[in-house]
């Protein structure tokens, strides 16, 4: 796999609870009824009207099409209603590694396993799909609970990187490395 294959794919992930499809502007309206909330992260940091969605909106889009990013807007098998957003970036097939991120979850659904559902997905589709090495996660040092939500699937913390971002808070302390490698995942799907 080359990056210009892999970002001109509308790549489709899915399995009974989930749909993870390639972002679009069309897909404003679905998001929007479950933006605007404190409680998303440095998503809801940043995105707190019209304006900021469409300014992020462009921000994914533009970066899927400088093969920095690949956005996904994921929506619910159940009732077709959205559920938040997740990216593949960081993309080294020369290394075959790549990082799983700028995931945000709406508040309604957290707490409900389908974040874990979804990375799953994505894990699955990179170490079986794609024949990755390693599959890299990194959180702030603040984000307690995306730590332990990344530890349940068998992530390993390597690290820390400190005063590595600027967060919508200010000055971030640090940031967890994580990573899963494919021997941990194949003895993880068993």
């Amino acid at each position: 796999m080359d990056l210009e294959k892999f970002f001109s794919s509308e790549l489709i992930l899915e399995n009974e609870a989930v749909l993870l499809h390639p972002l679009s502007f069309d897909d404003i309206g679905k998001i929007e009824t479950i933006s605007y909330n404190s409680e998303l992260g440095e998503f809801g940091a940043k995105v707190k009207n019209r304006n900021d969605l469409i300014d992020y909106f462009n921000f994914c889009l533009k970066s899927k099409k400088d093969k920095e990013l690949y956005p996904f807007i994921i929506i619910s098998k159940e009732d077709s209603n959205p559920i938040g957003l997740t990216m593949f970036g960081n993309i080294s097939f020369q290394h075959k590694r790549l990082e799983i991120g700028w995931t945000w979850i709406g508040e309604k659904f957290q707490g409900t396993g389908v974040n874990t559902i979804c990375k799953r997905l994505l894990l699955n589709y990179c170490f079986n799909g794609l024949n990755l090495r390693r599959v890299e996660f990194k959180i702030d040092i603040k984000n307690q609970k995306s730590q332990i939500a990344i530890e349940k699937i068998g992530a390993v913390k390597e690290g820390l990187l400190r005063e590595y971002n600027i967060q919508s808070y200010g000055e971030s302390k640090g940031t967890y490395v994580y990573s899963i490698i494919k021997e941990e995942w194949e003895k993880n799907e068993d």
